[in-house]
């Protein structure tokens, strides 16, 4: 076959992916597989939503299938803007948003948008895992701050403050994050900010989770600035909408125009019925189906961390505020078992038929830890998740 092009060497696929699809392969072959490792929540969508969509797709179909406009239909991003100005206090009109094939192509276009090679990226680690390689891609400097437990995964303002300068292109911050469930601290997103207005470069600022809050408040920080910062948002998160692909980005009307003519060349828009479906979640379900949720998700995470506590007493674990994840450190039994956390995580899997991604795919800063989403299944099932990697790391140091 012809050579590949030059960058796609960096995007080797992503871990959660490759993980996903063994799952898939076992259940296919009758293996029941406890799923703590894909990034979605472990509830369906509002089942008086699902009804109300299913009466307007039929009511209005040729509307629902046809082509909007890129940046998504005006009445979408009319419910998005006053959704977004209620919760955030930042007044935001609907040209500041555009509607994406949710947030992975938002991240995509950006890149397209404003990354020339060359151009110094600063990103977290560990952190999402799909930005760097993207970000190498397009052939960036990507300049990377470590956190850890011991700092509850924040970087401090100096340490942003030593690796930002005049030229730095991009500020990508993840809060809440994945995959460790740390929440920034207001003071981190304001100095990520003063230094983007300083250094005239992007704060990327993804909050995919900022509705799942069991404990404190989201910082938004388009409240320190509204010309610097760009907002990534989804619907996969809290409206349970993963396999829709719907998300939206807030910004400044300068930045989307370019944005929005750059993204007409990745998908001429946004999945319409999604965007109906968004429209609805945000007009009549979203307010009372985060209320059910959250219980739920704090009961399931609780669940987790106390039997990570009991079960496994040398990990390292940070309780987490908000998000889906929740990210031990078992440093202290993989190197006993002389085992990394990715052998760790596909033995895990075929062994103990418990679905988890290692923490290195997110960065080296994650070496040793796995990831668990903590919402993905039903508490008995979450338990006995967190008891099956106890089993296998006993067998494990035992050999």
């Amino acid at each position: 076959m012809p050579r590949p092009a030059n960058g796609t060497e960096y995007l080797r696929g992503s871990m959660i992916r490759e993980v996903n699809a063994l799952v898939d392969q076992l259940e296919g072959d009758g293996v029941d597989v406890i799923k703590m490792h894909i990034g979605q929540p472990g509830v369906p969508p509002s089942s008086g939503l699902i009804d109300e969509f299913t009466r307007l797709l039929r009511e209005r179909a040729f509307e629902l299938s046809a082509y909007s406009s890129t940046p998504g239909i005006a009445e979408l991003r009319e419910a998005l803007a006053e959704d977004y100005s209620r919760y955030s206090g930042v007044k935001v009109q609907p040209s500041n948003i555009s509607v994406t094939t949710g947030s992975s192509e938002a991240i995509i276009t950006l890149a397209m948008t404003f990354i020339n090679p060359g151009d110094k990226v600063v990103l977290i680690n560990p952190t999402y895992l799909l930005y760097k390689p993207i970000m190498q891609y397009f052939n960036a400097k990507v300049v990377e701050v470590k956190v850890s437990i011991e700092n509850e995964f924040n970087p401090s303002p100096e340490d942003l403050k030593r690796v930002v300068d005049k030229g730095t292109k991009m500020i990508i911050l993840v809060n809440p994050d994945n995959p460790t469930g740390s929440t920034l601290s207001s003071e981190v997103v304001k100095t990520a900010v003063d230094l983007a207005i300083d250094n005239d470069a992007l704060l990327v600022y993804d909050e995919a989770y900022r509705h799942l809050y069991y404990e404190g408040e989201h910082t938004y920080a388009l409240r320190y600035d509204t010309h610097n910062v760009v907002a990534l948002n989804t619907f996969s998160k809290d409206p349970a909408l993963p396999g829709w692909r719907l998300g939206f980005v807030v910004a400044d009307e300068q930045v989307l125009e370019v944005f929005n003519r750059v993204k007409q060349y990745i998908n001429i828009n946004p999945p319409t019925p999604a965007q109906y479906i968004g429209l609805l979640y945000l007009r009549r379900y979203k307010v009372d189906f985060i209320k059910e949720v959250i219980p739920v998700f704090r009961e399931r995470r609780d669940a987790v961390y106390n039997s990570l506590r009991a079960l496994l007493p040398d990990a390292r674990v940070m309780k987490p505020k908000a998000g889906l994840f929740i990210f031990p450190d078992l440093s202290s039994y993989l190197r006993r078992a002389g085992i990394n956390d990715l052998e760790f995580s596909l033995r895990l899997l075929r062994e103990e038929h418990v679905g988890v991604v290692p923490g290195s795919a997110f960065g080296d800063g994650g070496v040793n830890h796995v990831r668990i989403n903590f919402t993905r299944e039903p508490v008995d099932r979450l338990r006995e998740g967190v008891e099956r990697i106890a089993d296998l790391l006993k067998r494990l140091l035992a050999l």
